[in-house]
């Protein structure tokens, strides 16, 4: 009896020991890792032990778990390939093991409930095309997809949790819808894998996804929110930066992708702009991989005044005016238009269906500025200048120098005078070959215009594409005196003929 009993207690220490080395919770198989980068791998062993990580492509690196232990080793990844890899761990006696892993691009994708919509859908919240979509998703064999599982904390931790799964239809239904489009054509347009990581959290404003340092500069927020079991999880500062953010920032990406602002309609809207570019060069200097690109994805038409929530009627546009204006003291940023996207039957859905179009909008805009496409015209048209002449308004327009798409109605601009009351205005469009294409706009009830704005409402579906077929970013401006035609140069007299 007693060798039994010993016998016993060395089996379980046996086991117990065995336990001491993991991976990460991102760590394991089906992962896609970042091509051609150093790429770090982490997780658990017994306090100061030493660990060593080596891979099937040759590569090798060894670290030594700290006094809570915890592991990270750095190694380099070769050029992309859809051949499967291994990532092997040891420490002494035991090993773990990542099989089905392969090398291509990573991208890191977050935000609220518009990013963590799955593909499948949900009660209320269909995805047009999904069927289909989903019965065809085992083509993609390289996109691979991890949503980390939300949690929360006071203070930045070490891991996180989630498990990469492979693009089929077991699996698909599950995946972010806007990351699956994004992977599956990115993945198809570089012809090389695709991993995307989704760290959101449906309802989740935007101080929530920023660090407790960062966040003391904003007298609007009370860190001390973080720890109130009184607070919505979904308005606590900090919480998701610290334990989904934070440990996901280990792991390699090429770029990110933010979907998030619902939430901050009503609350800190006029201070969104700075919070999101100050939470963009956290997030960088996070991952430690320079200026990588980071998409944002405009806010689409929904009506959200309903008497609850304190929304207030009409404050839409503004949450986008300030998405659009982070894209200018961001570095290496560009926003998506999506008032294009929504039907008209989904004024009082906050999460429309249309969402393979968000993916694809990403794609090009990533092929552009991340791989070296130029060529692709994946920008919005913005305004760039209003002119007054007399009654007329001409709006001239950054990336619209091919023109525009025909369209029989043009709906959305509006035109005010001195007192700011805005009427419908008419508009035709135009094509300068010095300026590129122009609108130009006139109202009968406004004959001295001052002021001129489109598509800035909560809900309103804009009409005018650029000749790439993205629609006119919603915008307001004042409008200015119409600059004098310079004068064109004499032309030097003829020489007499002799």
């Amino acid at each position: 009896m007693k060798k039994l009993f010993t016998l016993a207690l060395m089996c379980l220490a046996v086991t117990l020991n065995a336990a001491n080395l993991k991976f990460s919770g991102m760590i394991g198989d089906n992962m896609v890792l970042q091509q051609n980068t150093s790429v770090k791998i982490w997780g658990y062993a017994s306090p100061g032990a030493s660990v060593s990580v080596s891979t099937s492509w040759g590569a090798s690196a060894s670290a030594r778990a700290n006094s809570g232990g915890e592991w990270v080793a750095t190694l380099k990844t070769p050029a992309a390939t859809f051949t499967p890899q291994t990532v092997r761990a040891r420490s002494g006696s035991e090993s773990v093991q990542a099989s089905n892993v392969l090398i291509g691009e990573v991208w890191f994708c977050s935000g609220q409930s518009n990013m963590q919509m799955t593909l499948g859908g949900g009660m209320g919240t269909p995805v047009e095309g999904s069927l289909e979509e989903v019965a065809m998703s085992g083509q993609y064999k390289g996109v691979r997809h991890i949503t980390i599982k939300n949690a929360s904390a006071t203070e930045p931790q070490f891991d996180a949790e989630g498990e990469w799964q492979v693009s089929n239809p077991k699996n698909a239904p599950r995946f972010s819808a806007v990351a699956y489009y994004f992977a599956s054509r990115l993945s198809k347009a570089l012809d090389v894998p695709v991993g995307v990581i989704n760290a959101s959290w449906g309802g989740s404003e935007i101080t929530c996804w920023m660090s407790a340092e960062t966040l003391r500069s904003y007298s609007s927020v009370n860190l001390a929110d973080a720890s109130n079991p009184s607070v919505n999880d979904m308005y606590k500062p900090t919480i998701m930066y610290n334990a989904m953010f934070r440990p996901a920032s280990k792991y390699a990406v090429s770029g990110i992708i933010w979907y998030q602002g619902e939430s901050n309609v009503s609350i800190r809207w006029d201070e969104y702009a700075s919070l999101m570019t100050t939470m963009a060069e956290t997030w960088r200097n996070d991952i430690g991989r320079g200026d990588i690109p980071f998409l944002i994805v405009e806010l689409p038409p929904y009506d959200y005044y309903d008497g609850n929530y304190g929304f207030q009627d009409e404050q839409g546009p503004l949450l986008r005016e300030q998405q659009f204006m982070a894209t200018k003291t961001i570095p290496n940023s560009g926003i998506v238009g999506t008032n294009d996207l929504t039907f008209d039957y989904e004024l009082n859905q906050v999460h429309p269906s249309n969402k393979r179009p968000v993916g694809e909008r990403l794609c090009y805009m990533a092929l552009n500025m991340a791989y070296g496409y130029d060529t692709l015209p994946a920008l919005n048209p913005s305004m760039r200048v209003a002119y007054v002449d007399g009654a007329k308004v001409r709006v001239y327009f950054d990336n619209a120098r091919s023109g525009w798409l025909g369209t029989n109605s043009i709906e959305g601009f509006e035109l005010a005078g001195g007192g700011g009351h805005f009427h419908k205005a008419e508009a035709t469009t135009g094509f300068s070959f010095m300026e590129g294409a122009y609108v130009e706009l006139t109202s009968k009830e406004v004959p001295e215009p001052k002021f001129v704005r489109y598509c800035f409402k909560d809900f309103q579906v804009g009409t005018l594409k650029g000749a790439n077929g993205l629609p006119v970013i919603p915008f307001r401006a004042e409008v200015q005196p119409m600059p004098e035609e310079q004068p064109r140069p004499a032309r030097p007299p003829r020489p007499a003929n002799n």
